[in-house]
């Protein structure tokens, strides 16, 4: 096989490059990030067996997956927005194991996986345009590249997805803030609510999402519905806490003074994530060269836990046809075949799901879902 670029280094990204070296298939990763430390990863992740964990079993890194995954993570408690106690569910609950590991140690793994110089940090693709029967690639740092099979891995911004398709992400009218408690004190109030694993707490329209990583910290998510914000794109730092508070304060005045204290416990600047999503039924254009893997082919609201898992399972599918067809675009067109019939379900669930989060009637239809399990 011929020169391939990888466009993205998250997850999925990194998992068909894995893959693709187990392969005896060379390839090279071009990332916008100056190196793997260049920015946080955020919280943590639960793979289920079918999807993620397969993947990673695929990859040869369940021994290490296992050292790091965290099964306790399972947990979630629910609470109304005066932190009334409504249900807990744990992994009996959800009728399979989905053990949950830190997005950080989920990358640090890939990348470890991989050859020395196989990513290329600080190089995001600006364009891409025909160069015979090839890609050219202009990167940000001002060169170019020129690659037989682009796979864009690049997120919701992708600048591969274009390639493809007309049809943007489109923003589903829900907006989280996020923050983290790096060093929560053992008796603080979001401690109590997280425990181990996870706690959700919801009013009408509106939620608390918090959760509980590998090192202790906890990461905090207020999510409701909003107009899109043009003068705030995803990964916006909010740079005035104190002003991001009252703003929240005032938005939160129903919930008990308790419930709204838990943003004087985020130690970190909040960052504003605006949620987006495809259309579950996807047709893509005929096209050679190019496909696409994770966010940049499906991105959809984090509700469900599905979109990383989906982005391994990408990875696993696209690598297996690249190996069993000797012609690149009939392996493109069995993959996305496949992988679009597969997504049309889970964002239309996903979506599903979004709406129940954030219930104009409150958790009880949520709540009724999580006692079966999510069937």
């Amino acid at each position: 096989m011929s020169d391939i670029a990888v466009l993205g280094a998250g997850p999925a990204g990194l998992a068909t490059a894995r893959l693709l070296h187990l392969r005896g298939i060379a390839c090279t990763v071009y990332e916008r990030d100056a190196d793997q430390h260049a920015r946080t990863q955020g919280g943590s992740l639960d793979l289920g067996a079918e999807s993620g964990l397969r993947a990673i079993n695929a990859c040869g890194l369940t021994e290490r997956f296992d050292r790091y995954a965290r099964p306790q993570g399972q947990h979630t408690n629910y609470f109304d927005q005066h932190g009334t106690l409504l249900l807990e569910t744990d992994a009996k609950d959800e009728g399979e194991a989905r053990p949950e590991i830190d997005r950080l140690e989920l990358r640090t793994m890939l990348l470890d996986s991989l050859p020395a110089g196989t990513v290329r940090w600080g190089c995001e693709a600006t364009e891409l345009a025909r160069a015979g029967n090839r890609w050219r690639i202009a990167l940000s740092d001002g060169s170019h590249v020129d690659a037989d099979l682009v796979i864009g891995a690049d997120g919701i911004n992708s600048r591969t997805r274009p390639l493809v398709t007309d049809v943007p992400p489109a923003y589903t009218g829900v907006t989280l803030i996020a923050g983290e408690i790096t060093e929560p004190k053992p008796d603080s109030y979001a401690a109590e609510l997280v425990g181990d694993g996870a706690g959700l707490a919801f009013a009408p329209d509106q939620a608390f999402l918090l959760q509980r990583s590998g090192n202790g910290s906890i990461q905090v998510y207020y999510t409701q519905r909003r107009a899109e914000d043009p003068r705030r794109a995803v990964g916006t730092v909010l740079h005035d806490p104190a002003f991001i508070r009252a703003e929240l304060d005032r938005e939160l005045a129903q919930w008990s003074p308790k419930m709204r204290g838990i943003l004087d416990e985020v130690e970190t600047p909040f960052i504003w994530w605006p949620l987006y999503v495809v259309p579950a039924r996807q047709t893509w254009r005929e096209h050679s060269g190019v496909t696409l893997v994770g966010d940049a082919a499906h991105v959809m609201p984090p509700y469900s836990g599905q979109g990383v898992n989906m982005g391994l399972l990408d990875a696993l599918e696209l690598v297996g046809a690249l190996c069993e067809h000797a012609d690149v675009d009939d392996a493109i067109a069995a993959y996305e075949k496949s992988m679009l019939a597969r997504m049309e379900p889970v964002v239309g669930a996903t979506t599903t799901y979004e709406g129940l989060v954030l219930n104009p009637d409150g958790p009880q239809a949520l709540l009724d879902l999580a006692r079966t399990g999510g069937r």
